[in-house]
C-alpha cells in the first residue's frame, strides 16, 4: 500500500474530508474538566479533523502535512503515522511506577487489542518526564497497514497522562533514532505548551493507575 493510498484510507476511517479545514502543528482538547494543547513535532502536523474527546479521553492524529492536503502531488517523506491519546486520569506518581505497571498488571494496555499476550517490550528509556517503550504486538490495529514493531512515549502534561505512538506502515522502516527523536519532540513541544499542575492528593499506588489507550 503506498503512503498516499494508505492517506486516503485514513482521512476515510477519520470522516477527513470536511472543506475549509487545514492542518495545523497543535490542536486544544478539553478532557474532563482539563483543557490541554498537544503540539506536533517540528515538521509535522496534526490532522484537522481528528481531534476528539471520549469516555476515554482525548485522541489526536500526527503525520506528514502532505496526509491532510488536496494535492495528490504532495509526497510524504514521514512513512508513518503518530497517534496520540490523553487519559481521564490516573496520573503515576513518577515515571518508574508507570513502567512498573505497564511491564506488569497494565501490560494489555499495551496491547492494540487489549489483549497482553499479543505484546512485548523489546526495548525501554526513561527520562525525568517521559517513558519511552519499543513494542512488538501481533494484533491488528486501526490503521491498516501498520507494522508490528513501533515505539510510544508516556508521559504527564497539565495533569494528565499522554501517550504518543509513532506507527510505520508496514511497507517502511522508521529508524529507532529518528523515532525517538520525534516522540522526544512530541514530549518536549506538548510539555512547554501546558502548566504545570501539581497532583494534590498522594500519587496513586501502580495498580489504580489508568491504562493507556491502544495505538493505531
Amino acid at each position: 500500500m503506498t503512503l498516499r493510498t494508505l492517506s486516503v484510507v485514513l482521512l476515510s476511517l477519520l470522516g477527513a474530508c470536511a472543506a475549509g479545514l487545514t492542518a495545523r502543528d497543535s490542536a486544544s482538547l478539553r478532557v474532563e474538566g482539563q483543557r490541554i494543547t498537544v503540539v506536533a513535532p517540528q515538521g509535522l502536523c496534526i490532522d484537522p479533523t481528528s481531534p476528539d474527546v471520549g469516555r476515554a479521553g482525548g485522541f489526536v492524529l500526527i503525520g506528514d502535512c502532505a496526509l491532510f492536503t488536496n494535492a495528490p502531488e504532495a509526497a510524504a517523506e514521514l512513512p508513518g503515522v503518530m497517534t496520540v491519546s490523553i487519559s481521564t486520569g490516573g496520573l503515576p506518581g513518577d515515571i518508574a511506577a508507570l513502567e512498573e505497571f505497564l511491564r506488569g498488571p497494565g501490560k494489555s494496555g499495551l496491547s492494540r487489542a487489549r489483549d497482553a499476550s499479543s505484546v512485548r517490550i523489546i526495548a525501554s528509556r526513561r527520562t525525568d518526564n517521559a517513558l519511552f517503550l519499543k513494542l512488538s504486538d501481533r494484533a491488528p490495529g486501526l490503521i491498516p497497514g501498520a507494522a508490528q514493531d513501533y515505539w510510544r512515549v508516556f508521559f504527564p502534561a497539565a495533569g494528565r497522562l499522554v501517550t504518543g505512538a509513532l506507527v510505520a506502515f508496514s511497507d517502511a522502516e522508521i529508524p529507532d533514532s529518528r523515532a525517538l527523536a520525534l516522540l522526544s519532540d512530541l514530549e518536549n513541544r506538548t510539555t512547554a505548551a501546558n502548566p504545570v499542575i501539581r497532583p494534590e492528593a498522594p500519587a496513586a499506588a501502580a495498580s489504580e493507575v489508568t491504562e493507556p489507550a491502544p495505538a493505531g
